[in-house]
């Protein structure tokens, strides 16, 4: 057999562990795995250096408006070229409802945007917020043309669902086979401590933590799960930001709830202390949950340790700093837009703090970065693993130093809140579906080549 592409000499990895030998391609997917395989058209070498699945980055925010009426600074194309450079190669972004609009309009919208622009494969999820008998029929069609999963928010004016409607909406995604995100913050106390603090006239950052407490994120949890008791759902508990709310959900598991906690590299490495400092200088690090303590990146990374965290996504969601603080040192911690970046680090960071201080090892770090979004999603094994007939979307991983500067990132950000931050490790080749897409510092990605990957199972 005559490849078309083999890697060569390279430590080869996936969830379930490490193997020397070469991996073979043939029409774009996994054909061979071993020693000495035959003659190929395209040869790499990656003597020394891991050989992993490309990432899948089950949480991403492109080409969205946000309940506060932002676009994100990235379309469907540049935070895809983004996640590319950092080694993801499969990103699954969210065609967004928002109040009166129709679910077949944002989800046709989306995904006609996505097949133009994305340079990487995707999925699709779908944000409801104004669920009606309409929106049941329409969730119907969308599920039929692969939609992966359902997302909903527990709190946000805007956003969220409650009572009997979140029931219903729940129960309906369950009906169709599919996982329901939730941004899981309990409101009430959500609302409290953000009225509390305005009426005491403290504006400044603190006050976004002090709204968005631990205690709301631990209620916020039970109640997700509560909800995904009653219905039978499939629960996806996004960007979980402390330890507690991680046991909240092993305890439930164990209770036999279907439950997977997803956390982020920013709760893992940057710390609330930022919000110290004045409005300008604090916005670029607010985001909900907020960032938290040395405790909670401490409990965090245990958990990780552990396998109690069920897989690590970017929750990349863009905002350049002119719409973090729409007016200047005025701005208000209600009026800041939300989010942090992270598309292009996320492997490096979690390979950083996690793989180099023996917190988990590089099967752990595939089943966390690649195996379990794909599965979640239903994408794998096509995706997140090097099995016989997988997609050939894989990544030589290079353990060297580097330095970030967003001079060097590949988004429409304007800034990284990891600016300066020694990293080791980085995706020096990175190949789509035998392509060699990224290699030396040179790349060929453009917009619109990626494929649509609807759900399987």
């Amino acid at each position: 057999m005559t490849f078309d592409l083999v890697i060569r000499n390279g430590r080869l990895v996936d969830e379930s562990g490490v193997r020397a030998g070469d991996i073979g391609v043939v029409d774009g997917q996994i054909a061979a795995t071993g020693e000495a395989l035959g003659a190929a058209r395209t040869e790499l070498d990656a003597a020394g250096r891991h050989v992993i699945p490309g990432g899948v980055d089950s949480h991403v925010h492109l080409g969205q408006l946000s309940s506060k009426g932002d676009l994100t600074a990235d379309s469907f194309w540049t935070g895809s070229r983004s996640a590319l450079h950092g080694g993801t190669t499969t990103v699954v972004p969210f065609a967004a409802q928002h109040r009166g609009m129709k679910i077949a309009d944002v989800f046709a919208d989306a995904m006609r945007r996505a097949e133009e622009e994305m340079a990487t494969d995707y999925g699709m999820h779908l944000i409801i917020t104004d669920w009606n008998e309409s929106a049941a029929e329409e969730l119907a069609e969308a599920a039929d043309a692969g939609l992966t999963a359902v997302k909903i928010y527990l709190t946000y004016d805007r956003l969220k669902v409650a009572g009997d409607l979140a029931l219903e909406l729940i129960g309906a995604a369950t009906r169709h086979g599919l996982p329901v995100m939730v941004h899981a913050e309990f409101d009430e106390l959500v609302v409290q401590g953000r009225d509390e603090m305005i009426d005491a006239g403290a504006l400044g950052a603190t006050s976004h933590a002090h709204s968005h407490s631990r205690r709301a994120e631990w209620l916020g949890v039970t109640q997700a799960i509560e909800l995904a008791d009653r219905t039978g759902a499939a629960l996806y508990l996004a960007h979980v930001s402390t330890p507690e709310a991680i046991d909240i959900a092993t305890d439930a598991r164990g209770a036999g709830v279907n439950v997977v906690a997803e956390t982020c590299p920013h709760y893992l490495i940057l710390d609330e202390s930022e919000y110290d400092s004045p409005i300008e200088a604090a916005a670029p690090f607010m985001c909900s949950p907020p960032l938290r303590g040395e405790h909670d990146r401490a409990g965090l990374l245990d958990r990780l340790a552990s396998g109690a965290v069920d897989l690590v996504t970017s929750d990349h969601s863009p905002y350049t700093l002119e719409q973090k603080v729409p007016n200047g040192p005025a701005t208000k911690f209600t009026e800041a837009a939300n989010g942090l970046p992270g598309i292009e680090l996320r492997l490096a960071l979690l390979y950083t703090h996690a793989v180099t201080t023996n917190r988990i090892t590089m099967p752990d770090f595939v089943r966390l970065t690649a195996a379990e979004p794909a599965r979640l999603c239903g994408m794998y094994p096509r995706k997140g693993s090097l099995d016989i007939g997988a997609d050939a979307d894989l990544v030589i991983w290079e353990d060297a130093p580097w330095l970030v500067n967003w001079d060097r990132l590949h988004d429409n950000v304007g800034y990284t809140p990891y600016e300066r931050m020694q990293l080791q490790g980085y995706a020096s080749t990175v190949v789509v579906a035998a392509e060699v897409v990224i290699a030396n510092g040179e790349n060929s990605i453009g917009p619109g080549r990626g494929r649509f990957i609807p759900r399987s199972g």
